[in-house]
């Protein structure tokens, strides 16, 4: 089986794909993409690029993404030493998921995200931030 995994050292974007912009011209909604969430998108297009494969997967692929954002400020010392603590608030992690898997399509990373047929999404607050990117292709 063929995969990739990838560690990128960064501070994670918290703004999401769904936090969309609309109006109503001549009385019809009209949507757009607000400045945050086209910076979020423009970020992680350049964090992934580096790491698109040559020719895109073509089979069914199993994902995980895990997000490790900094430690609150008003973490303890003790709590931190014990490791990365699954995180319980927003920014929603399906909606974190969305705008990454989203990008790889852009980047050719697969044929079409629906190939994904096992996707496991992860949000954490971590000493060292940062998104951890691991795709596989398995059997039909």
């Amino acid at each position: 089986m063929n995969s990739i995994d990838i560690w990128i050292p960064c501070v994670p974007p918290t703004t999401t794909s769904q936090q969309k912009g609309a109006f109503v011209l001549g009385g019809k909604v009209k949507f757009f993409t607000k400045k945050k969430v086209a910076q979020a998108q423009g970020t992680y297009i350049a964090l992934l690029q580096p790491f698109a494969p040559e020719v895109p997967y073509e089979g069914p692929l199993r994902v995980a993404l895990t997000w490790h954002f900094p430690f609150r400020k008003s973490e303890s010392k003790s709590r931190m030493k014990l490791g990365p603590i699954h995180i319980p608030s927003r920014p929603d992690v399906d909606n974190l998921g969305k705008g990454v898997l989203d990008t790889m399509t852009t980047l050719n990373f697969w044929k079409d995200d629906g190939q994904i047929a096992d996707l496991r999404l992860i949000k954490r607050w971590a000493e060292s931030p940062g998104i951890r990117v691991f795709v596989e292709e398995i059997d039909l």
